[in-house]
């Protein structure tokens, strides 16, 4: 792909201002706290120490999506289950009517099929695009990569049950796979990993949280490829999953999903921190999306947000 697309396409984004440093008022994403000891419990996921607010953002989505579909934020509670699950763990409860009601993650033909997807993509369709986390040392090896191909030579760090790591395997990356996000980065400081491909808000926060010199943003490169993070439901409750995209629906049409992405979001803070209207663009292909998501396109989901003034 000629990197003018990739100039115009990000220049248009960065107008109106690409994707996550998180607000400076965590407060701001707090989720709604119910008091109706008659409400709906709605269970979902702890929230956990390294989430960077990630998790506060999604359960408040969930909380407009309901509240506009109910017109009642009295009418639920969203509750936490004890205990951190892998990713692996949560989407069998998902499929067995578990312990937990929905959950948000990265979409695959496979998950799809474990648990009820609500084809609403949570951050605009913007997840597919990864810059990686590096060791400094390794700075030079990475500014000698002339070619996008030239990765393949190197090691890449994914969870196992991300879809991610497929993704990357299939376009014939080496990539060790690994228990959780805390395995990756040890696996990346000794050298184990040569590079952690991340979204570009995850990138850029957890860089800064880790505060740790040796470990730096590969500057020159930005992989692409379609993702999209969904709310899973459980399979015991497909009213519960018609009511969050009906929800969530409604939230797109009366601005109020903009305005609440946008709180989480700074586009052009992450955009100047990246530079990545400089950055050489390397296409990947998903195999893991079903027919009903490849139907969402692109062009579809930006479109309002590359037209907005």
């Amino acid at each position: 792909m000629k990197r003018s697309f990739f100039l115009t396409l990000f220049s248009k984004i960065t107008t109106l201002a690409i994707l996550t440093f998180l607000v400076d008022d965590a407060s701001a994403l707090t989720p709604f706290t119910k008091t109706n000891l008659n409400a709906e419990a709605i269970k979902i996921v702890k929230r956990s120490e390294l989430d960077y607010q990630s998790h506060a953002y999604y359960s408040q989505l969930l909380e407009l999506a309901l509240s506009k579909a109910s017109g009642d934020r009295e009418s639920f509670a969203l509750v936490e289950t004890e205990g951190n699950l892998v990713q692996e763990r949560v989407l069998r409860e998902l499929s067995q009517g578990g312990e937990i009601d929905v959950f948000w993650t990265v979409t695959s033909k496979l998950r799809e099929q474990q648990a009820i997807p609500v084809r609403v993509p949570l951050l605009n369709g913007i997840m597919g695009y990864r810059v990686s986390l590096i060791r400094q040392a390794s700075l030079a090896t990475f500014n000698n990569i002339r070619i996008g191909q030239q990765f393949k030579r190197l090691v890449g760090g994914q969870g196992h049950d991300w879809p991610d790591f497929k993704i990357l395997e299939h376009n014939g990356f080496l990539t060790l796979g690994t228990s959780n996000y805390d395995v990756i980065i040890e696996l990346l400081k000794v050298g184990r990993v040569d590079y952690f491909p991340r979204a570009l808000h995850e990138a850029v926060v957890e860089a800064e949280a880790l505060n740790n010199k040796a470990i730096i943003i590969e500057p020159k490169f930005i992989m692409y490829y379609p993702s999209y993070i969904f709310f899973f439901v459980s399979t015991s409750k497909p009213e519960l999953a018609q009511r969050i995209e009906k929800g969530l629906r409604i939230a797109k049409q009366d601005g109020s999903f903009d305005l609440l992405f946008e709180r989480y979001m700074d586009f052009d803070r992450i955009s100047n921190y990246l530079n990545l209207s400089n950055r050489e663009l390397i296409m990947l292909h998903n195999p893991l999306l079903s027919e009903e998501t490849l139907n969402i396109q692109y062009s579809e989901i930006l479109e309002r947000l590359l037209h907005k003034k």
